[in-house]
């Protein structure tokens, strides 16, 4: 099934590119507890598909209706044909302490409930990215540092199209609006939207899990993926650890 991006949400982030102004920062800090004995990558190689239902239409009426004023340019520039809202926590570029609840998260209780009661644990950073027509993620590797090595990745496609495809450690995932996904972001990984007027926007969130979010992973088997020779060798191509730029945040 095909779930294009709705007219006002098109034209919000198409207003939204327009307002970038560019925000550029340096590090992340972190400051709370974390189980330093789990690894994500023990049990998330790829991509795993999560057995979640989610009410799809209540998740884009909330993400359309954001104002065009809260979508900016602040993540690494492997992002940068992306506009993203931070709901919770700070783009890690920007320096800044802590991962508080943003005001814009009160517009968007739904997604605050998928935040902490989807998955049981502590949630971290939570964001919304969007990608433009005939855009790219260019592939890369998130930093390997404790924040990312302890904490699940989740991604939740909230408005996407056919021709839409993640990439993940060697393989091609087609991700439907309204599934759940685990994702491991300590390999490469990289975003194709080959569609020529939809933007795909996903909802990512990182959780420090609890044991039983442990279980509800472990038990999702790993996608197998796809493998398409002509977009991979295009990814190829548009690497960046070529430039040097393996270790990206967020």
């Amino acid at each position: 099934m095909r779930v294009g991006v709705s007219g006002v949400c098109a034209d919000t982030i198409t207003k939204a590119m327009a307002l970038i102004q560019g925000n550029r920062g340096e590090a992340m800090r972190y400051t709370w507890a974390m189980d330093m004995d789990f690894d994500k990558r023990a049990y998330v190689r790829g991509c795993r598909h999560l057995p979640f239902r989610l009410e799809l239409e209540r998740l884009q009426h909330e993400v359309a209706g954001l104002p065009a004023g809260v979508w900016s340019d602040n993540r690494a520039p492997v992002h940068r044909e992306t506009v993203s809202v931070f709901l919770k926590g700070h783009p890690p570029l920007l320096n800044l302490p802590d991962d508080p609840d943003q005001p814009v998260l009160e517009q968007c209780p739904y997604i605050r409930q998928l935040l902490y009661r989807l998955l049981p644990g502590t949630p971290g950073k939570c964001l919304l990215a969007a990608l433009k027509p005939m855009g790219i993620v260019y592939p890369h590797i998130d930093a390997a540092n404790d924040y990312f090595i302890r904490s699940f990745r989740i991604h939740i496609p909230v408005f996407t199209n056919e021709a839409v495809w993640f990439y993940c450690d060697g393989r091609l995932f087609r991700m439907l609006a309204g599934d759940v996904w685990a994702v491991n972001n300590l390999v490469p990984h990289a975003v194709i939207n080959d569609h020529s007027s939809d933007v795909r926007i996903h909802l990512i969130f990182d959780i420090f899990p609890s044991e039983a979010a442990v279980q509800i992973v472990s038990h999702a088997a790993e996608a197998p993926g796809e493998l398409d020779p002509v977009l991979l060798r295009r990814l190829a191509s548009r690497s960046s650890f070529r430039q040097g730029q393996s270790n990206q945040n967020l």
